[in-house]
C-alpha cells in the first residue's frame, strides 16, 4: 500500500493488514489536501468533518482519521496519538447521523473501515470518494479542499466548478429570456394563428 493510493479506495485498504495500515496513517506528517486527522475530544466539531466530508468529495476525495490528534498539534508520537473512537461514542454516532444530510448522499461513506490498535483503540478511517456527478453540500453550502483547510463557495464559483468539472451543461439549463426578443414578424404571425393574446 503506497502513499499514492487515495485511501478513498476501501478495498485496497481492506486488501492491507491492519498494522502495516496503522502504521501507515500514523507515518503521515501533516494533513493536507487528501487526509485530517480528527481526535474526537472537548474540541471536536462533528460539523467541521462533515465540511471536510463535502470538501474532499468536491476536491479530489481523500480519507478522514477519527480518533487520532493531528500530528502537527500533538506533542504525542506513536500509538500515543491513537485515542480512539472510544473517547467519545456520542460524537462518532452524531457524525453518522450527519452524513445522511449530505446532498446529493455520498456513496459508500459509512460504515468506516475500523482498525483495533495493539493498545486496544479503534481508528475509523472515513473513505471519502471523489464526486462523480455533481457537487456536494451541507446545509445549502458547497465547499473545496485547500492544502490546510475548507473553503466555501460562493454562487458565482458553485457555478464555473460545475461546469469545469462536466457537472453543468449549457445546453441543458433553463435561462432567462427578454419576452422584447419575441417581438418579431414571424412570432406575431405564430401568435395570431393560434390566437393567443399578447
Amino acid at each position: 500500500w503506497s502513499s499514492d493510493v487515495c485511501s478513498s479506495d476501501l478495498k485496497s485498504m481492506e486488501s492491507v493488514s491492519p498494522d502495516k495500515l496503522i502504521n501507515y496513517i500514523l507515518s503521515i506528517p501533516v494533513e493536507d489536501r487528501s487526509y485530517e486527522f480528527k481526535r474526537l475530544g472537548n474540541e471536536f466539531s462533528v460539523s467541521k468533518v462533515i465540511q471536510s466530508v463535502v470538501a474532499m468529495a468536491n476536491t479530489d476525495g481523500g480519507s478522514i482519521f477519527l480518533g487520532i490528534d493531528d500530528p502537527q498539534k500533538s506533542k504525542l508520537k506513536g500509538l500515543d496519538r491513537v485515542f480512539g473512537i472510544e473517547e467519545n461514542h456520542e460524537k462518532y454516532d452524531e457524525i453518522e447521523r450527519n452524513i445522511s444530510r449530505i446532498t446529493p448522499p455520498v456513496s459508500y461513506l459509512w460504515p468506516p473501515l475500523q482498525l483495533t490498535c495493539p493498545h486496544g483503540k479503534t481508528i475509523a478511517v472515513l473513505g471519502i470518494p471523489k464526486a462523480t456527478n455533481s457537487l456536494h453540500s451541507i446545509d445549502n453550502k458547497v465547499y473545496i479542499r485547500l492544502e490546510k483547510g475548507n473553503k466555501i463557495l460562493t454562487p458565482h464559483k458553485i457555478i464555473k466548478l460545475s461546469y469545469a468539472k462536466g457537472f453543468q451543461f449549457a445546453d441543458r439549463e433553463l435561462v432567462d429570456v427578454d419576452f422584447d426578443l419575441l417581438d418579431t414578424p414571424y412570432y406575431e404571425k405564430w401568435r395570431k394563428a393560434r390566437k393567443i393574446e399578447k
